[in-house]
């Protein structure tokens, strides 16, 4: 066996530095991810009792209005703004020169006179100016969105502002009546006056020439919203503000919620500042060290993969910095994120306890930074909880949708409970946050996509994948089954043993028998020279020298590899294939050419290249594809020989160091003699031998 030296980045030392390195990196972003103020101290709610001592004015604060009450105030004083608008009198002198054209155009065609002509021509254009002095909007008022309630509007001609009320204006569709039927008594006056005005379309001269002045209106605006205040009174520093017990006023609310943005908004002296800083590093530095105590203790093996740790804190990050933005928006409800699919992709792709460990100290963070911190908390931690041990694997997209439905009623029940605790009433439960749970459960949704990002992403392979993987109609595992179907047949075996023997055994019975059925693809490139392939009488190795016979079949392993990568098969089932022979050699050819040479055959020559098991689940394919491949050339399936086989293969791969790599103890190994004893008396539908009569 060839041992490489590891290169310092594989080393322990750089192992430890990179955790360090990550942990620290992860608190330094959370710091910035939590609020740089100071943070109120008290939780309360509106017509609820104050649960806390009696609270004392720290200093002197201004009391600020309701939302309700400003919104009004601003509502009312905006009725008075007048909009303005740009009167163009461009577009009444182009018309009116059209239009007097082809009145002369028309007047020369009907030979008329000159002076009549004239006389035509200033009837018609001055109705046109009378329409046009008034103002032609696009649209009638009650669809313009700025003169919506508005009795009147500022014109402004020559950059002098003139108040016009509404009704003297015209839109494109009045002015066009209203030229028309001026034209119509022109027509009934005089038959000439007929003949000539009905040969010209007055809408064809009409346009408009009053548009809207944005600039100068929102002047306005910003001029009339100088005079709303969004104060309402002053509360002196040592006044009392709420007792112990006391229930909260809309106007206590209103003094509360004033005293809160205060202190949030005031960093204060130099002093306060640094203690902030202090605080939230303390906080923050609490939080990690619990969270790594835990993985140290009861998931280590998480710590040995650079790839794990980095998943699940950057999940933490990214949904805190999700949270944040959010919180920072002040239009977007906080509910509505998908918290919980942080709990459900960490328990996808890696542990049950873990997820519900992450979402606890993550909803500890965000609780931080949302209003009403402490009911976030208690609603999200069940929810989370709750989605990951319905969520037992993912298997299908309607588990999802179950446990979506699951995430709605967790949290709406939650919050049932929480306000009845509070309230003890019904009526004072706020029924329209079930909107927002709802939309929280329908984007949990989005969890599958990002199962499949994050698999590409970081290396992961879902159970969705290991499903779709192990299915006979995917590409590689059809060819092989056409191709070798007699290695097809002992790979559907060994997925059998293996897979029964996990389930039992404890780990992937999915990653088992998707690395079972592909770990002998590299005997597609050579079908013929294995065994199980070969028809009767025929075989290839009498043709071969005996080193060619044994690097074709050494062969398939590294073949299968590079067929694996070919078809984007996942390392984690690429490893299968790389261990299923560990660095065991091949005795067969060994014996052979020992006995045809004088001197001592180099046995690296026959080994194969490995590496060795090193899990649970790579460790089982190995014995299951030796015993089952074993198996088959016993010509007495019975109890007897058949456990006497699963001994003498137990043994030769604990002799060759073959499980030194692998977590297997002495009790997982009793079991696994066990399992494969009993499964393949049923493969091989070996019955117990009954006592006769005269026995």
């Amino acid at each position: 066996m060839n041992l490489q030296k590891k290169s310092w980045f594989e080393s322990e030392s750089w192992h430890t530095i990179y955790l360090t390195l990550i942990f620290i990196c992860t608190g330094i972003i959370l710091y910035f991810a939590l609020p740089q103020e100071g943070r109120f101290r008290y939780e309360f709610q509106k017509g609820r009792p104050w649960m806390h001592a009696a609270l004392i004015a720290p200093f002197d604060f201004a009391i600020m209005k309701s939302e309700q009450s400003i919104s009004e105030e601003r509502d009312s004083l905006l009725k008075s703004l007048t909009p303005y608008f740009l009167f163009r009198d461009s577009v009444e002198k182009q018309q009116i020169i059209a239009l007097s054209a082809k009145i002369d155009e028309i007047t020369l065609q009907e030979n008329t006179e000159i002076l009549y002509s004239r006389v035509v021509k200033n009837k018609v254009v001055t109705i046109f100016e009378k329409i046009y002095r008034a103002g032609i909007l696009e649209q009638g008022t009650a669809n313009l969105p700025s003169l919506t309630g508005k009795s009147e509007l500022l014109v402004v001609r020559n950059n002098l502002a003139e108040r016009i009320p509404v009704g003297q204006l015209y839109s494109l569709k009045t002015a066009y009546s209203e030229a028309n039927a001026a034209l119509e008594i022109l027509k009934n006056s005089d038959n000439d006056l007929k003949q000539i005005i009905g040969k010209f379309h007055p809408e064809d001269y009409l346009a408009v020439n009053l548009t809207y002045d944005p600039d100068k209106t929102e002047a306005e605006k910003e001029k009339i919203l100088e005079n709303l205040s969004t104060t309402n009174g002053v509360v002196q520093e040592g006044e009392r503000i709420v007792s112990q017990g006391d229930v909260i006023s809309p106007h206590t609310y209103l003094i509360l919620e004033s005293l809160k943005s205060a202190v949030e908004k005031s960093r204060g002296d130099l002093t306060k500042y640094y203690l902030i800083i202090v605080g939230k590093a303390v906080f923050i530095t609490m939080l990690l060290v619990t969270l790594f105590l835990f993985i140290y203790n009861i998931r280590r093996k998480l710590l040995r993969s650079k790839r794990d740790i980095t998943f699940t804190l950057f999940m933490m990050i990214g949904m805190i910095f999700f949270c944040r933005i959010i919180v920072s928006s002040g239009t977007i409800p906080i509910y509505i994120v998908p918290f919980t699919a942080l709990a459900l992709i960490i328990r996808t792709f890696l542990d049950a306890r873990l997820a519900i460990f992450v979402n606890t100290i993550t909803a500890l963070i965000v609780g931080f930074m949302v209003p009403n911190g402490y009911e976030f908390v208690l609603l999200t931690i069940p929810a989370g909880s709750i989605a990951v041990i319905s969520q037992n694997n993912l298997q299908r997209r309607d588990q999802l949708i179950l446990t979506s439905l699951i995430i709605f009623f967790v949290y709406a029940f939650t919050y049932i409970g929480i306000s009845l605790i509070q309230e003890a009433n019904l009526a004072a439960i706020d029924w329209e946050v079930m909107k927002w749970f709802l939309i929280n459960a329908a984007l949990t949704l989005i969890t599958y996509l990002l199962v499949f990002v994050i698999e590409k992403s970081f290396g992961f392979v879902s159970d969705v994948t290991l499903i779709e993987l192990s299915y006979s109609n995917q590409k590689l595992l059809r060819r092989l089954a056409e191709e070798a179907p007699g290695t097809f047949q002992h790979s559907l075996q060994v997925a059998n043993l293996a897979e029964e023997a996990i389930l039992r055994l404890g780990g992937n019975p999915l990653l088992v028998r998707a690395g079972a059925l592909y770990h002998d693809i590299g005997k597609l490139v050579n079908t013929q020279y294995f065994i199980e392939n070969q028809s009767p009488g025929i075989n290839p190795h009498d043709q071969q020298p005996l080193e060619k016979s044994t690097q074709i079949i050494m062969d398939h392993v590294s073949g299968g590899v590079e067929l694996a990568r070919k078809h984007k098969i996942p390392e984690q089932i690429i490893d299968f294939i790389k261990t299923h022979h560990g660095t065991t050699f091949t005795g067969y050819f060994y014996a052979e050419a020992n006995k045809k040479s004088e001197t001592e055959v180099d046995k690296s020559i026959f080994t194969y290249p490995g590496p060795i098991p090193s899990t649970r689940e790579t460790a089982v394919v190995m014995l299951a594809d030796s015993i089952e491949a074993a198996s088959r050339s016993l010509d007495k399936k019975d109890n007897i020989s058949l456990s006497k086989l699963i001994d003498s293969i137990f043994l030769q791969k604990t002799k060759a160091g073959q499980l030194e790599d692998s977590p297997l103890t002495f009790k997982d190994i009793t079991l696994l003699k066990k399992i494969f004893l009993e499964k393949l008396l049923n493969i091989y539908h070996v019955r117990n031998t009954y006592p006769t009569k005269d026995s």
